[in-house]
């Protein structure tokens, strides 16, 4: 019985740090808890815009 909550323990643990990466769209791995750097930041930002630019060209 111990081994069973030990089990599924470590199992919900490695399953939030791999769900919380790969909701952010990181490497399965990474850190969670590192804040992204502004080159990273400046990135989405710019994929963000690019996204919205095309969707407006679609429109018309």
């Amino acid at each position: 019985m111990r081994n069973l909550v030990i089990g599924i323990l470590v199992g919900l643990v490695l399953g939030l740090w791999f769900g919380v990466n790969l909701g952010r769209d990181r490497p399965i791995y990474a850190n969670p808890f590192k804040e992204p750097s502004v080159a990273e930041r400046a990135k989405a930002g710019a994929e963000a815009l690019v996204e919205k630019g095309r969707e407006v060209l679609r429109d018309d």
